[in-house]
């Protein structure tokens, strides 16, 4: 029903108010329509879609063509939906945002409004209960796959005449007569889909990671909404770098070419290596030369290493830095249903894929040491695509890789640029990580569940990946080429967690499958009680389809996939531990002027006002280190005085201190 006049809407609204008042555990389901996608800016909705005791409403507002309701209406529509002591919706954190430019308040509130109404975000409830396989969780597509795709086709009907108007980046442009019978039907599956989902995730004995999921959407609607500052002077200075560099390293291409070409084009520049008798070692699907990345830093030549080096100055620029000249304060997506394991993701920007690692914008030549490296970080790009490379580089071609630097980032250094320098406190603030100590391994030893592992997880000054380097390369701490081999140890740990191959595995270790497959061997045998877990998580999967983490959070894997199983059982117990820890410093800091605003992988960053910079960090470390499962964890915890690219491990009673100090840096002109 589309509730256009006065008296349909104080009728509806009194049925609605009735409802809520009267019943327990009322529960409303909620859609907005919007001119935009971007609360944060200009962008508000136009109309709101609800679903309230087996009926569906749609309250238009500001439609540019037909009958709105007035203003007012809106505000009072507000304090109904407060009311329920559920909100469903779908991806629901995007609605809520809409709405509460609008008046609506999830905090905690005074009678008769329930003190803290429960957040059900069904896309994320359906992640609990697809099967791993299932990636599209859009809710056209949830409709198709659970009800039939005769049911989802309002969605394509719709936006189709949305499209031949030009009305889809804007949809109070569209009639509430279009746009009322759509928003309806989103809401109406949105409520059948909370259902479906509700009984299965009861019947497979996930009410108490529903819950977890539940609190932490609040928590991190809360984190997306504080955001965090972005030094647009920074930013500015850093794209005239890049560009800078850009044309410096186009001169030499062109040099090394003997002709100006179009370097963005891939095919452009598969001629003008072939014309050098350069040919690609890898093929695309079509049978063609890929100029892919994992195919150039294969190749023995100064002229594809600096192609790469140009295009990944490039994405800098454009993935990284264009995107974000005119804001001010960044809001990313906090995604508590995109990985299948329960980990976090993000979008706008995607904080997983933002280098630690800083840039040095100009040319220099390596030590051996730091070629070495390079060697490893071209094995991982090759590992991952899932290729086998020869890399018998030459020194000028391993020179080229001299622009990426690792994570110690010097802010005075002018040839230096670090996307994480975007990132600082606002005034009177200072940004602190507090970061997990090698989690996942911790996690996995955890499973393990014998006295030898246990009083490893209990040693203070463990190292994992050099009791590995011990285990498997029979090196000790202080030997000459330790160091190196400890690096060596943390591909076979994380190869055994996430189930990877011998070919795979001898890739990454730039060694034989045989050399590889005895490294394995000697793990296992040096980790009691390994090998057994493993084995028994693969056996588990095929026979019965489906593991479940520590939490109880159930993962359905296909039985071809079962040495997936250990990765989803780790990573998934580590996401939950820390969705759980946030969830208990998000509380801690509700009375505080401190705020948690950020989380990457196993780290969060705090943004700590600098009168409680020593107390509130302490407990927040506090609190990370201790767990439900009683797994001991360790934190480390960095202040990051300027920026989040230039961190200094916590010390106490120097925080205070750290925070006051003024420093002004020139970027130059």
């Amino acid at each position: 029903m589309i509730v256009s006049t006065i008296d349909q809407y104080d009728d509806v609204v009194g049925q609605m108010r009735q409802y809520l008042s009267n019943t327990p555990d009322s529960r409303i389901g909620v859609d907005v329509e919007t001119n935009g996608l971007d609360p944060f800016k200009n962008n508000q909705l136009c109309g709101v879609g609800i679903a309230c005791n087996g009926n569906t409403y749609y309250f238009p507002f500001r439609h540019q063509q037909g009958a709105n309701l007035p203003p007012r209406c809106l505000s009072e529509l507000m304090g109904c939906l407060r009311l329920a002591n559920t909100l469903i919706g779908y991806n629901i954190k995007f609605d809520l945002k809409f709405l509460e430019k609008e008046g609506y308040n999830i905090g905690y509130g005074e009678e008769p409004f329930p003190a803290y109404p429960t957040l059900a975000d069904v896309i994320v409830m359906m992640r609990l209960i697809e099967p791993a396989e299932v990636k599209e969780l859009g809710l056209t597509k949830t409709i198709n796959r659970v009800f039939g795709e005769e049911y989802g086709a309002y969605d394509n009907l719709t936006k189709k005449i949305l499209r031949s108007n030009k009305w889809q980046k804007d949809f109070s442009l569209a009639p509430p007569d279009l746009l009322g019978p759509y928003c309806e039907q989103d809401v109406y599956w949105t409520e059948r889909l909370y259902d479906h989902s509700l009984n299965i995730i009861k019947e497979s004995g996930q009410e108490e990671v529903l819950k977890l999921e539940q609190e932490l959407t609040r928590v991190l609607y809360s984190m997306e909404n504080v955001g965090v500052s972005i030094d647009l002077k920074y930013l500015g200075k850093a794209i005239d770098k890049i560009e800078i560099r850009k044309l410096e390293v186009e001169k030499r291409i062109y040099e090394l070419a003997g002709r100006e070409f179009n370097i963005s084009s891939t095919q452009q520049v598969g001629e003008v290596l072939n014309e050098q008798g350069i040919y690609s070692p890898i093929k695309t699907a079509t049978g063609k030369d890929s100029w892919s990345e994992a195919a150039l830093v294969q190749l023995d030549s100064q002229l594809a290493a600096l192609i790469r080096q140009y295009r990944a100055l490039g994405k800098l620029k454009s993935t990284y830095l264009e995107p974000y000249l005119d804001t001010p304060v960044m809001h990313t997506s906090f995604c508590n249903w995109g990985a299948v394991t329960g980990r976090l993701s993000s979008k706008e920007p995607n904080l997983q894929n933002i280098p630690r690692n800083h840039f040095k914008l100009l040319d220099r030549s390596l030590t051996e040491e730091e070629r070495e490296v390079v060697r490893g970080r071209i094995n991982a790009i090759i590992a991952a695509k899932g290729t086998v490379g020869d890399l018998s580089l030459s020194d000028p071609v391993l020179d080229t890789w001299g622009f990426v630097g690792d994570d110690s980032f010097d802010e005075y250094d002018d040839s230096q640029l670090a996307i994480r320098r975007l990132f600082i406190p606002r005034e009177g603030y200072s940004l602190v990580s507090f970061d997990y100590s090698q989690m996942e391994v911790r996690v996995f030893l955890s499973y393990l569940h014998n006295e030898e592992v246990d009083l490893l997880l209990q040693r203070e000054d463990i190292d994992f990946h050099g009791q590995t380097a011990e285990i498997a390369f029979s090196v000790k701490a202080g030997d000459d080429e330790y160091k190196f081999y400890r690096q060596m140890a943390k591909s076979i740990t994380f190869g055994v967690i996430y189930g990877i191959g011998k070919a795979r595995l001898a890739n990454q270790l730039n060694v034989t499958e045989r050399e590889a497959g005895q490294y394995k061997r000697r793990y296992f045998s040096g980790m009691t009680g390994s090998k057994l877990f493993i084995d028994k998580v693969s056996r588990m999967v095929e026979t019965r389809g489906w593991v479940k983490n520590m939490y109880g959070r159930r993962y359905k894997i296909p039985s071809d996939f079962s040495y997936k199983g250990v990765n989803y059982l780790v990573q998934g117990t580590s996401a939950d531990i820390l969705n759980e820890r946030m969830v208990e410093v998000h509380e801690y800091l509700k009375d505080k002027r401190s705020n948690l605003v950020l989380q990457v992988h196993d780290e969060i960053i705090c943004e700590i006002h600098n009168e409680e910079l020593n107390d509130v960090t302490l407990k927040i470390k506090e609190l990370m280190e201790v767990n439900s499962l009683n797994i001991p964890l360790k934190v480390d915890v960095e202040v990051c005085k300027t920026s989040w690219a230039t961190k200094k491990d916590f010390e106490i009673g120097e925080l205070a201190v750290a925070a006051t100090l003024e420093e002004s840096i020139d970027w130059g002109d």
